[in-house]
């Protein structure tokens, strides 16, 4: 991978996309983040072709024997997991990249390294203080943003690593931060296509089986992110029944 700044990994992408420019937090309406960007490290991996996801309803995961790193520190971590783990389901996979230890504070000290970010501090409850992010060239992000735009409104295949970064925004909620709920609605369709990666393009290194196994890494961080949300539902059910 490129140093430059606008090269970025595809969890990156998602980062910038849910915190704010000025104060570099999370944005509330980024609901599970994190396992979209699991899901993002997953499917990049597939994408490259450092692991393989088979096409039966478990999707397992391992790696493929003979490659060496991809020398970014969050990316090889993950790596490292597979390459030292039993054959996991992929949605497995998308829980384990997205608690990976400290992953967001990672992931953005490397884009501060790139200038896009800078680390700051803030207080909480003015008692707590906090590491924070905020936007120093905002343009990578303006670049992200502007190719979802364009995939979402035309009718165009996509390639495959944007139309993850999209899928994986649209369903954990940080899509509608940046473009309007309205237009998200009259989309439907062409967003439903694209998550179910019926919409990706299939040329250069992304062939067949990396374009299959990209889908099922998608499918796998929204089925993780289904399966949060209902133990939330469960744990709040359970809560007012016995109060």
């Amino acid at each position: 991978m490129s140093s430059s700044r606008y090269d970025l990994h595809l969890h990156e992408q998602l980062l910038l996309l849910v915190l704010r420019d000025r104060k570099g937090t999370v944005d509330y309406r980024a609901g599970h983040y994190n396992l979209a960007m699991g899901g993002a490290i997953l499917a990049e991996l597939a994408l490259d072709g450092y692991i393989r996801i088979d096409d039966s309803r478990k999707a397992r995961v391992e790696a493929v024997r003979g490659l060496g790193r991809l020398r970014d520190e969050v990316m090889d971590e993950a790596l490292d997991q597979v390459r030292g783990s039993r054959r996991r389901r992929a949605a497995s996979w998308v829980q384990r990249f997205g608690s990976i230890k400290r992953l967001r504070h990672r992931t953005a000290v490397g884009l501060c390294r790139r200038g896009i970010l800078r680390t700051s501090e803030s207080q909480l409850l003015l008692v707590f203080s906090r590491k924070v992010y905020p936007t120093v060239d905002p343009e990578p992000e303006r670049r992200v943003i502007a190719a979802l735009r364009e995939a979402v409104m035309d009718d165009a295949d996509v390639e495959p690593g944007l139309g993850v970064v999209l899928s994986l925004a649209h369903t954990t909620g940080s899509l509608k931060i940046h473009i309007d709920r309205r237009e998200l609605r009259a989309r439907r369709k062409r967003l439903k296509a694209i998550a179910a990666g019926e919409a990706f393009w299939t040329s250069g290194h992304s062939a067949v089986a990396a374009h299959e196994a990209v889908k099922s890494a998608v499918a796998a961080a929204q089925a993780a992110v289904a399966a949060t949300n209902a133990a939330v539902v469960t744990v709040i059910a359970a809560s007012s029944a016995s109060s």
